[in-house]
């Protein structure tokens, strides 16, 4: 049977995920401002890492940058995994962080590419390719992405998820279902049962 289980320490702002027996595929995704510690406890992973692919077997581990681009593909039948995500920032300065701050800190406003672009007044389309050279995913991808951290963070807090569709700015609550279930391998519900919280003195 899988389980998932999402520890986060308050406090520190360091959170584990376990994962059990699980068949889930991650899409390719960043984590913004934390180091990502992983190892593999049973079963056999595809991990791409930027532009390198490896398999990580059972006792093997890996670890990725801030903001790198990786996704998780299985390998064996089902696979257990766990991942230790910590606080910390790249060093690279881009020139549309500018951009990618706005979204970090706002993911539930409708930002069109019609605005980034006139922002740094760069056309459309080299917005979204700059965007994505520099970050790994298209500004709409990567602000779906920050959506859905944030639902995590206001699920953990109280929020019913169907205030918290509306919050961090999905049409409705089947929408940020999908994209919820598509990035995290589970559904905002069963990540509510899953969720542990730590307050650390």
């Amino acid at each position: 049977m899988n389980k998932y289980e999402y520890i986060k320490d308050v406090s520190a702002g360091i959170e584990v995920v376990s994962m059990e027996n699980v068949k889930t595929s991650f899409p390719p995704h960043t984590h913004t401002g934390h180091y990502v510690f992983g190892i593999v406890t049973e079963g056999c992973i595809d991990i791409r890492i930027g532009e390198e692919v490896r398999q990580c077997k059972e006792g093997e581990y890996f670890s990725i940058y801030p903001d790198v681009c990786h996704s998780i593909n299985p390998v064996s039948q089902t696979y257990s995994l766990v991942t230790t995500c910590i606080p910390g920032k790249s060093d690279i300065s881009r020139e549309l962080d500018i951009i990618k701050n706005a979204i970090i800190g706002n993911p539930e406003m409708e930002l069109s590419i019609a605005d980034m672009s006139q922002r740094v007044n760069i056309s459309s389309y080299h917005l979204i390719r700059k965007f994505s050279s520099e970050n790994g995913l298209t500004p709409h991808k990567f602000q779906m992405q920050c959506r859905i951290r944030k639902a995590q963070e206001l699920l953990r807090e109280g929020y019913r998820v169907i205030e918290v569709a509306q919050m961090v700015g999905f049409c409705d609550q089947s929408h940020m279902d999908r994209v919820f279930r598509k990035q995290l391998g589970i559904s905002p519900e069963e990540y509510i049962k899953s969720a542990i919280l730590s307050k650390a003195d």
